[in-house]
């Protein structure tokens, strides 16, 4: 460092040569001082800028220098550079006329003289102090020790720059406007005579170190600096003046650009040290880089001198061999008997190549292990050549490719198993890239579709496409192609005969850990097979419901005639007891069997999809009602106790009354008939949000709980409800859940098991508007009081005819009766009926054409005509009224609603009406 390495001869001599330089210009402009110049104030700021930057350099520098050196000596000096440079800056802010007349600080006219003084003489004092202290033992000079002296510093500075300013008249003056009195004189040659104290105390202590010598010539420069601007000159704007600036700003540039000298030498050996050492630490790093490198490579370093014909190996490659370090004999014999005999000729035709083509040498063989283990090396080679073109050395590495060796024997394997696994499964199988260019088939594909894989390569399978179908398969496999994900369709594919055959198509993406597609596997399966049972399963099951139907439409054809002499034999008066006894037994079962025959035609009208809801705005309350009022006959009978819970409020909601009093009939009778007698049975329901919540509970006979999922499947039936033979048919529930979802509701069971009674809840939605005022219940019309009429019935079932002949005369009316469609349109026009009962399938003619035939007579134009018939569907009903028939009505009839009817036909002479007594769609054959 400089304030340590001693000053050699050729840097005494520079500063000699400086120190006379400076004589020699100070000599020349001693005379001249005080010859007037013109007035320059801005010269002040530029000069003492360049000083105060200069000194502000200088002290950071040697700010610097005490971390290596850790010298108080240099903090002194340090801090004078620092005192310096701030007394420069507060003695061009007090210049006058610099930036304001009197200057910045607004002193005395001798406020800048004493700056200078202060200045002049409190910097040499710095240096006196650090040729004191440099022969002291050095200490450590921590940050806070270096805060601490600049903030003294700082101190000091502010205390002289007050006394000059604000205690300027404290002072005796020193100035004349802008001369020197002659009564400062005292005053100005005391930092004269510090500046030459500093330089004898800098000179006198010995050894000189290149610092030292330079502050030396320093002092000298403040020396002539302070003879040329304060003894010599007469005050300001003189030679003297200006020449004293220059000296001031040769002082202050001398030690700093030593110093950047010195720290510019000293960075560029730290530089070059730093890179030598660099250098080797990267050598080392890169030979234990190397060195792992080649261990996690399974690699090792091998060169054969093919002068001296001998081979050395890495440490690495001996490890590869399983040889201990320095075993391997050094020769390409040795290690020619480590590879594989049947390689050895590869391995050594491989090198002769190299060397004879002047290119690479690569060879993969197998070498025996220390363990006696044959594994799997990949050598790799260059040849170096002399100037004259001849082989000298064989650089080269080798690398243990056991593991991917093994690993491409297990993948070949994997590969032989799977394409013997794709040939043989049912499925057609192939693969793609994740572009969808499909690169394999399984075997079963061109089996199927009769192609070749040059046939349908890439894009080539669009030729067994469909080409109606193609454009939908092409826009959701590209679909999948930009997003990544799952492909499934169904489409159909020609085969080899030329047939077209539906396929379940699936294709799953294979993905990398990014989540990037790297192959597409897809399968097409052929599901005609699947195809043609789920027809034959449609088909049964549209056969079923057919059967269903006709089977209600047939059994209600034999109803009707009992349930007519039923109702006949109830109007008969002074029956015996045991046949009204009888006569009740009839008319019950009867009753029941009707209903059956009509849950089963209404539950095949739900799966077929064809039931019609007439929905309008209902009170919930009124179809509870209605269906207690239905049941309460039953409910006496059994003996059964019964609660009804019904809130205040409206319940209203979106509904076929009929179909929802239905649902609850059908629930409240299921109540009755599994309760024993003397039970109890409650109805209720409840507003629960936007739901209308309604229950029919008992404690009855109860639902096992492996029954309770099931119970509202078709012909369901607990083995406990047969067991007391009160079970039906098994489909009053299933009937329940398909009119309860028709209307967006649900509907659960509940109990606790067998015994414990049972509860079902039937959850309907409430409309979202407000409720509106419940329609007033329309009583049934009765045919109380209305006249006798002239009833024709035309229906080929005698039995039937006959029976309800007998119930209309008993009630009043006169009636005729014909059994085919011709002799009804012959009674017609004879007997000029009020009302005819005309069935629809009879021989000779059907209803429809006997219907047309009577509408041509003169009196058939304003008859009301009515089907009476088994069938009772939609659409069945929609055929009638196509054909011209005013009434629909299924067997067996209502007579209560018969007689309704009756009542609202026209007296005798005003309109005959027609009921035609229907017994199949198809509108031929017989009943």
């Amino acid at each position: 460092m400089l304030s340590s390495l001693q000053a050699g001869t050729r840097a005494r001599k520079l500063a000699l040569a400086v120190v006379f330089a400076s004589i020699g210009a100070f000599g020349l402009l001693a005379p001249y001082a005080t010859v007037p110049l013109v007035q320059l104030p801005m010269f002040i700021p530029i000069i003492q800028t360049a000083m105060i930057a200069n000194d502000i350099m200088t002290a950071t520098l040697l700010i610097g220098q005490l971390r290596v050196t850790n010298s108080r000596a240099l903090l002194v000096l340090a801090c004078g550079y620092a005192f310096s440079a701030l007394m420069a800056l507060v003695h061009m802010l007090s210049f006058p006329g610099v930036f304001a007349p009197d200057g910045l600080l607004h002193a005395g006219p001798q406020t800048t003289a004493y700056l200078f003084l202060f200045w002049h003489g409190g910097f040499p004092v710095s240096l006196i102090a650090y040729a004191l202290l440099k022969e002291r033992p050095c200490a450590a000079a921590a940050p806070r020790h270096v805060l601490r002296a600049m903030g003294l510093t700082f101190v000091v500075v502010a205390l002289l720059a007050v006394l000059a300013t604000a205690g300027s008249n404290l002072l005796p003056p020193i100035m004349d406007g802008n001369r020197f009195s002659s009564a400062s004189a005292v005053m100005r040659f005391l930092p004269w005579l510090v500046v030459a104290a500093a330089a004898a105390v800098l000179w006198r202590r010995k050894p000189h170190s290149i610092l030292d010598l330079w502050l030396v010539v320093v002092t000298a420069a403040l020396f002539f600096e302070i003879g040329l601007a304060a003894i010599f000159n007469a005050g300001r704007y003189d030679i003297g003046f200006y020449a004293g600036r220059v000296y001031a700003l040769l002082a202050s540039t001398f030690v700093l650009i030593v110093l950047l000298t010195e720290q510019a030498k000293l960075y560029a050996g730290l530089i070059t040290a730093q890179e030598t050492a660099r250098s080797e630490s990267a050598l080392r790093e890169n030979q234990e880089v190397l060195s792992l490198a080649m261990q996690a490579g399974r690699m090792g370093a091998w060169s054969r001198d093919l002068v001296n014909d001998t081979v050395w190996w890495s440490r690495e490659l001996e490890e590869i061999f399983g040889l201990p370090a320095t075993a391997f004999a050094g020769n390409r014999q040795a290690y020619l008997e480590l590879v594989h005999p049947d390689d050895r000729a590869a391995v050594s035709d491989g090198v002769a190549q190299a060397l004879a083509q002047h290119q690479d040498y690569a060879v993969e063989f197998r070498f025996r292990h220390a363990c006696g283990e044959w594994r799997w090396m990949d050598g790799r080679g260059r040849p170096v050549y002399d100037d004259e073109g001849r082989a000298r050395m064989l650089f080269g590495i080798g690398i243990d490719i056991t593991a991917r060796k093994r690993g491409e024997e297990a993948a070949r394997d994997i590969e032989t198993r799977f394409r013997v696994m794709a040939d043989g499964m049912p499925q057609l199988a192939w693969m793609a890239r994740p572009d969808g260019w499909i690169h394999w088939y399984n075997n079963r594909w061109y089996e199927y579709t009769g192609t070749t894989p040059q046939d349908m390569e890439g894009w080539g399978w669009q030729s067994v496409h469909d080409p109606q179908v193609l454009p939908a398969v092409m826009a959701q496999w590209q679909a999948a192609i930009s997003t990544g994900e799952q492909f499934e369709m169904v489409f159909p594919l020609r085969g080899a005969d030329g047939l077209f055959r539906p396929f379940l198509t699936r294709i799953s993406p294979l993905k990398d850990a990014d989540g990037a597609v790297i192959h597409w596997f897809g399968t097409n399966t052929d599901i005609t097979v699947q195809r043609q049972a789920e027809e034959a399963l449609r088909i049964a099951d549209r056969r079923k419901d057919e059967f269903l139907a006709t089977l209600a439409h047939e059994l209600r054809n034999p109803l009707a005639p009992i349930r007519t002499a039923v109702a006949v034999m109830s109007r008969a008066s002074g029956l015996p007891e045991r046949a009204a006894w009888a006569l009740q037994i009839m008319d019950r079962q009867s009753r029941h069997l009707t209903r059956l025959v009509d849950d089963l035609l209404e539950v095949s009208r739900i799966t077929q999809g064809k039931v019609q809801l007439r929905r309008e705005r209902v009170s919930l309350q009124q179809a509870l009602r209605d269906a207690i009022d239905a049941v309460n006959p039953a409910l006496e009978a059994a003996g059964h106790a019964l609660i009804v819970a019904l809130p205040g409020e409206p319940l209203e909601v979106d509904a076929d009354l009929t179909r929802i009093t239905q649902v609850f009939l059908n629930l409240l009778n299921n109540a009755v008939k599994f309760t024993p007698r003397g039970g109890t049975v409650s109805v209720g329901a409840v507003r629960e949000g936007d739901t209308a919540k309604a229950w029919v509970r008992d404690n009855g006979i109860g639902i096992a709980p492996q029954h309770v999922d099931g119970i509202f499947g078709m012909f369901s039936q607990v083995e406990a409800a047969i067991e007391r033979t009160q079970g039906g048919l098994g489909i009053g529930l299933a009937l329940v859940r398909g009119l309860v979802e028709l209307h967006g509701g649900t509907v659960q069971a509940r109990s606790f098991g067998v015994g414990k009674g049972s509860e079902f809840i039937v959850w309907l939605p409430l409309p979202q508007d407000a409720p509106s005022a419940a329609p007033p219940n329309s009583p049934m019309p009765t045919a109380n009081g209305f006249a006798p009429r002239r009833v024709l019935i035309v229906d080929d079932n005698v039995d039937a005819a006959a029976s309800l002949r007998a119930l209309l005369e008993m009630a009043g009316h006169e009636v005729r009766e014909a059994h085919d469609g011709v002799a009804g349109v012959h009674a017609a026009s004879d007997f000029s009926p009020d009302l005819v009962l005309l069935d629809i399938g009879m021989p000779r003619m059907n209803g429809y054409e006997a219907a047309c035939a009577i509408r041509k007579q003169p009196h058939g134009h304003p008859v009301c005509i009515v089907a009476l018939t088994g069938w009772g569907q939609d659409s069945d009903k929609a055929l009638s009224r196509g054909a011209g028939f005013d009434h629909h009505l299924t067997k067996p009839v209502d007579f209560q609603a018969l007689e309704a009817l009756l009542a609202g036909t026209p007296a005798p002479g005003n309109r005959p009406t027609i009921l035609i007594h229907a017994s199949s769609p198809e509108a031929n054959g017989t009943n």
